[in-house]
């Protein structure tokens, strides 16, 4: 009986000391990339955006021709120029509503994505 005590109490306190994380909710972005002629030989990468702070990718921003959102429906992303998300980068993009920065390639400092709230 004891044994079976000290087995419940020490998986409580091991339950009860583990952090717990918060979940961040991510945003799916394709950002499409022109290599040559305007609508000639274009590659595409997906992302994970965090929705909330700042994102930033040197790399996966460095050569934007469209920016894509797959998902969630209740998302919104803004591309900026800076890294701070500050200076306009392009227009606000969502589900079916893609950002078309240049028919070439742009460099995207940062996207800043948030959720829209039910009405």
């Amino acid at each position: 009986m004891r044994a079976t005590s000290f087995i419940v109490l020490s998986a409580a306190t091991i339950a009860s000391a583990a952090p717990s994380y918060p979940t961040t909710p991510i945003a799916t972005v394709v950002v499409e990339t022109a290599h040559g002629a305007a609508y000639n030989d274009r590659t595409n990468r997906t992302i994970a955006v965090p929705i909330g702070p700042v994102y930033v990718n040197e790399d996966a921003l460095a050569a934007v021709s469209t920016l894509y959102l797959l998902g969630p429906d209740t998302a919104t992303c803004t591309p900026y120029k800076a890294q701070d998300g500050t200076v306009n980068g392009g227009l606000p993009f969502s589900v079916g509503h893609p950002s078309l920065l240049s028919t070439n390639s742009v460099v995207v400092g940062s996207l800043v994505c948030t959720l829209s709230t039910p009405a």
